[in-house]
C-alpha cells in the first residue's frame, strides 16, 4: 500500500508477489496438514477412526526410551462418546480453516488483479484506492488466521 501510495510501481509488483508466494506457502503448509488428516482417517464421516496412543504396560520413559522409541501402540477402542467429541472438534476445524483458505484463494485472485493492474500503470500516488482496500481485505484474513490458530492448536494443549 505504501509503494502505491508513492507511485513505486516496481516496488508495489514485488510486494504483491511475495506476499501471493508466502500466501501460497501458508496454503501448502495447509495441504499437508490435510493429507496427513485424510491419511489418518480424521475427516468426520462414516470413515472416521480416531485412536490415541496408549503406552504399554510396564513402560518406564527414564529406563526404556532410548529401546523403545515407536514402541507406543495404537487404542482403536476409543469410548463412542470421545469420538463423537473428535468428530465435532474435526468439522470444526476443517469447517473454519477451509472457510479461511478459501477466503485466501479469493484474496490471491484480487492480488493477481493488482499485479496486472500495476503492471498496465493503472496506479498512481493520485489513485491507489483499489491497492488499500485489497490490503485490508488481505489484513482482514490474516487478523481471523491470529484467532484460529490458538483456538485450533493450542488451547487444547494445555490440557
Amino acid at each position: 500500500v505504501h509503494s502505491a501510495q508513492l507511485g513505486k510501481r516496481r516496488a508495489l509488483i514485488v510486494y504483491l508477489i511475495l506476499t501471493m508466494l508466502l500466501g501460497g506457502a501458508f496454503l501448502g503448509i495447509k495441504a499437508v496438514e490435510y493429507h496427513h488428516k485424510y491419511i489418518e482417517h480424521l475427516i468426520p464421516g462414516s470413515s472416521f477412526k480416531m485412536e490415541v496412543e496408549k503406552i504399554p504396560a510396564g513402560f518406564d520413559p527414564a529406563r526404556d526410551a532410548p529401546i523403545a522409541a515407536g514402541v507406543p501402540t495404537t487404542d482403536p477402542g476409543l469410548p463412542s462418546d470421545l469420538q463423537r467429541h473428535a468428530q465435532i472438534y474435526f468439522s470444526l476445524y476443517f469447517g473454519m480453516t477451509g472457510m479461511h483458505a478459501l477466503h485466501m484463494v479469493v484474496g490471491f485472485g484480487l492480488l493477481a488483479w493488482l499485479v496486472l493492474a500495476a503492471r498496465g500503470g493503472r496506479f498512481s500516488e493520485q489513485y491507489n484506492a483499489p491497492v488499500e482496500i485489497v490490503g485490508l481485505y488481505w489484513h482482514f484474513v490474516d487478523i481471523v488466521w491470529i484467532f484460529l490458530f490458538p483456538l485450533l492448536y493450542l488451547i487444547g494443549r494445555l490440557a
